[in-house]
């Protein structure tokens, strides 16, 4: 008798999507089995008609596992959806269905590794297993050392305060801040809430992958063992 399985960790699977965009899709009300819309907890079995927005998911047998380094340009949307007049992931070929673990906002640039291993991606991007990321941030003005300190200490977010973090001054202008949080924008949030500007921002490197010389819109191609502690 074939086991069932919770959808997001189906879709995962199959390199549809990460666990937690299956989930978005489910909160959503977009996913469907045999016109029923899922919820929550809900399972299915392997083999399933699963739609997306009233339209079939193509979903393989078999998945040849894939692992890019990928140099996202400044003004990508890092999104695989299609959006008028916006650049997004989409619009690039990564020689199969891959999408982006976590996110690099519109406005920064550098290292974005790209996946169709659901399982893998929802290791990377909990919490508990989040890898380190290192960014390179232009400021547009003099940086003063008690700031650095502060940056290192953590800064309030939404009544929370940020994980410890670490700091390193490279010019008046210019740091490395190395994290292991992801909230949205936070290095942009946390400099302007202590009044600066974020002229530039450049992801280096995440875990063990570094962007090294690649340039804007570049693929490398990665073995899963440099993902691996």
């Amino acid at each position: 008798m074939t086991e069932s399985i919770r959808i997001q960790k189906y879709l995962s699977q199959k390199g549809i999507c990460s666990r937690r965009q299956a989930e978005t899709y489910v909160r959503e009300g977009r996913l469907a089995v045999d016109g029923k819309k899922l919820t929550l907890g809900d399972r299915v079995e392997p083999g399933a008609f699963v739609m997306l927005d009233g339209k079939p998911l193509d979903i393989p047998d078999e998945v040849e596992p894939i692992l890019l380094a990928f140099y996202k340009p400044r003004g990508v949307e890092s999104t695989l959806k299609a959006i008028d007049k916006t650049k997004t992931l989409a619009d690039f070929d990564f020689g199969g269905r891959v999408f982006p673990v976590g996110r690099l906002d519109k406005d920064s640039h550098g290292l974005l590794l790209l996946t169709n291993d659901g399982e893998l991606a929802n290791k990377l991007m909990h919490p508990r297993y989040e890898k380190e990321k290192e960014y390179l941030v232009q400021l547009h003005k003099k940086v003063e050392a008690a700031d650095i300190h502060a940056l290192e200490s953590g800064i309030m977010l939404d009544d929370k305060k940020t994980a410890p973090c670490k700091v390193t001054l490279i010019n008046e202008l210019t740091l490395a801040i190395t994290l292991k949080e992801g909230r949205n924008r936070q290095i942009r949030r946390m400099c302007v809430a202590l009044g600066y500007e974020v002229t530039d921002l450049l992801r280096i490197r995440v875990g063990k992958v570094h962007l090294k010389d690649l340039k804007p819109g570049d693929v490398r191609p990665l073995s899963f063992k440099v993902m691996q502690d």
